[in-house]
């Protein structure tokens, strides 16, 4: 699958690389090109550097080739802009939205999108190990 991932820092280079492994075409975008140093150093995708939010720099990425999407940066406002536009603009099938401020989350339930929300996820993770009985 073409998949496109919005952000490359620690989340989005690591969703690179494992995506690369599993053989999907991967490009990766972030306005910031030193970024893609975060890149495991076999990573063999695609980067592009540019505005995230500008059409231009989603359509070198290959925005209507695209078969998946997952923005991942830590704006939730641009990941929820991006993740708008690649579902209603460019009809991308599968989207998905990292929430990075968990009070931001209404946000993203507005706009009907697939989230991962790594910060309620690893909360409610450590009080699980914190409180569990006769660990």
């Amino acid at each position: 699958m073409n998949v496109i991932v919005v952000g490359c820092g620690r989340m989005g280079s690591t969703l690179a690389w494992h995506l690369h492994q599993a053989g999907h075409a991967v490009t990766v975008v972030d306005s910031n090109g030193p970024s893609f140093r975060n890149l495991h150093p076999e990573f063999r995708g695609r980067t592009v550097e540019g505005e995230v939010l500008a059409e231009d720099t989603l359509r070198r990425a290959g925005i209507e080739q695209a078969g998946g999407l997952a923005a991942v940066t830590n704006s939730d406002s641009v990941n929820a802009v991006v993740a708008h536009v690649a579902r209603t603009a460019f009809r991308v099938p599968k989207v998905i939205v990292r929430n990075y401020d968990p009070r931001w989350l209404a946000l993203h339930e507005a706009f009907g999108h697939e989230v991962v929300s790594s910060t309620g996820w690893g909360a409610t993770r450590v009080e699980e190990l914190l409180t569990a009985g006769g660990r």
